[in-house]
């Protein structure tokens, strides 16, 4: 159960009802996280077009794979869950799924390492 109320599809007006409309003609349906987000629809109206917004220049493929990446490493089962199933949808294969996740895993094990041994940075930008 959330911990936040929901505005469910068949309650859904105006503004929300539009932006659901929008949802469902992307994904096949109102996901869960978009029903809580819903009772401020500024809030959700951001969302969704950060959203779309964030990686402009990358294609859909590697926009989910690093979203499946960012969400193992976050540790958010229903955003993994969503981002892969999206993925798939996306012609994302399973072996693809699985290195972004090894990629996350290690990146992760890096900054945990260099967090505590604080290295000197020898890879300063230009």
């Amino acid at each position: 159960m959330s911990r936040l109320k929901q505005i469910p599809e068949s309650e859904a007006k105006g503004k929300v009802a539009k932006m659901y409309e929008g949802i469902r003609g992307k994904l096949g349906k109102v996901p869960n996280v978009h029903q809580a987000m819903a009772p401020n629809p500024g809030f959700l109206e951001s969302m969704l077009k950060l959203s779309q917004v964030g990686g402009k220049g990358l294609d859909v493929k590697t926009k989910e794979l690093i979203k499946i990446a960012v969400s193992a490493v976050n540790n958010c089962q229903y955003c993994l869950d969503a981002h892969c199933k999206i993925a798939k949808m996306q012609g994302v294969t399973d072996e693809e799924i699985h290195a972004a996740i090894e990629t996350a895993a290690a990146v992760s094990a890096f900054n945990v390492f260099n967090h505590g041994a604080d290295p000197e940075n020898d890879f300063q930008p230009e």
